[in-house]
């Protein structure tokens, strides 16, 4: 009679011979079978894993099948891969959750499955904006200017994430970088009067440079007021001033003498002082012509020094040049003017001989050709 082997132990010998073909998903940084192969990661489960460090996928035992590398927007890391390691090229954006899938297979044709996620940790340095104007009503000739806390590298990058809305149509208008720190915004004249804008920056995730990374957005918007401008000439020693278009008040004025040539071009009012103490040394005058005094109605038009103020002192007001550069009024009509304008309001004086730098100041953008001016963007 023939003997009988018993079943189950039959059984069991099969399934261990059979090849585990789909693999089963772990929680786990590795994936194993029961020959030996496993596949592994130091990132699998990762909470904080530097964005610095790539990705590495390792098999023991067997041969790399499959590796990615997964955003929560979908977007694969790109990665390069050998028989028995895969490793991430891609960029890894800061504070973000991915998903490791890697399938390796030995000799037999058994399966071996790492299957996690992984979350970032934060930046090396983390970049930051701060937009001005912010919250006020100002004059048609104020840039926007939006100052960040590190030299940003990709500023094509950055400036995609910057956003400005105007109740207004602006026939042309363009982001221009004036430093690795500073973009500025204008249109190509000024801005229309009474124009609300909103301004956005939407920094979160945004690479800016090696390390640097935007983690958080900034929303802001002002108030662009009446058309406030007033033009001076050299020539003629006077002020006009035109608010939405009107001629409203003629002043006479006393610029620059030898030596002291006040700029031409357009220039801003930056802040106002009922009374600003000037003293010649800061801006290097000693000698016979140093000075300091209490000057009544100052209202500063360059970061150089330049102001439009009260000269009760210069009785050459609307005759001839005697000032070290300010343009100088009588006290009466400093008193006025200094009654209505706000930062923004353009100044633009003509015929002096020397012009104003780029620079100087907020209104300094506006001596900047158009066609140069955009080619400061980085994106245009």
């Amino acid at each position: 009679m023939p003997l009988r082997r018993p079943l189950m132990p039959l059984l069991a010998a099969a399934l261990v011979a059979l090849p585990l073909l789909g693999g089963s998903p772990t929680a786990s940084a590795a994936g194993t079978a029961t020959t030996g192969l496993t596949v592994t990661s130091k990132a699998a489960g990762a909470t904080a894993w530097p964005i610095a460090d790539p990705v590495k996928v390792t098999v023991s035992g067997g041969t790399l099948v499959s590796a990615t590398l997964t955003g929560a927007d979908g977007r694969q890391v790109r990665g390069t891969a050998a028989p028995t390691i895969w490793t991430s090229t891609g960029t890894l954006v800061p504070r973000s959750t991915y998903t490791l899938h890697a399938v390796a297979v030995d000799a037999l044709g058994q399966q071996a499955v790492l299957h996690d996620t992984l979350r970032t940790g934060a930046p090396a340095r983390v970049l930051r904006a701060t937009i001005s104007p912010s919250g006020r009503t100002v004059g048609v000739g104020r840039p926007l200017v939006v100052t960040f806390n590190h030299d940003v590298r990709r500023k094509a990058e950055v400036e995609k994430a910057l956003r400005v809305r105007t109740s207004k149509v602006l026939a042309a208008a363009s982001w221009s970088w004036t430093s690795d720190r500073t973009v500025q915004f204008r249109p190509r004249g000024f801005w229309p009067a009474y124009t609300r804008v909103s301004v956005a920056a939407d920094l979160r995730k945004v690479h800016a440079g090696p390390g640097l990374w935007g983690l958080r957005d900034t929303d802001t918007g002002f108030r662009v007021g009446r058309a406030f401008v007033m033009r001076v000439s050299n020539a003629k020693h006077r002020m006009v001033v035109r608010k939405d278009g009107e001629t409203i008040r003629t002043f006479g004025v006393s610029m620059g003498k030898a030596g002291f040539t006040t700029r031409s071009g357009t220039k801003v009012i930056m802040d106002i002082h009922e009374s600003y103490r000037m003293r010649s040394t800061t801006v290097g005058i000693t000698g016979s012509e140093a000075y300091d005094l209490d000057v009544p109605y100052s209202m500063r038009i360059t970061s150089s020094g330049e102001f439009l103020h009260g000269a009760p002192w210069n009785p050459y007001v609307g005759i001839a040049n005697r000032s070290h550069g300010c343009t100088n009024l009588t006290l009466s009509a400093a008193h006025w003017v200094f009654d209505r304008v706000r930062e923004g309001d353009p100044i633009i004086t003509r015929g002096t001989g020397r012009q104003m730098e780029t620079w100087n100041g907020l209104g300094g953008v506006w001596n900047v050709p158009w066609t140069t001016w955009v080619a400061g963007s980085a994106v245009s």
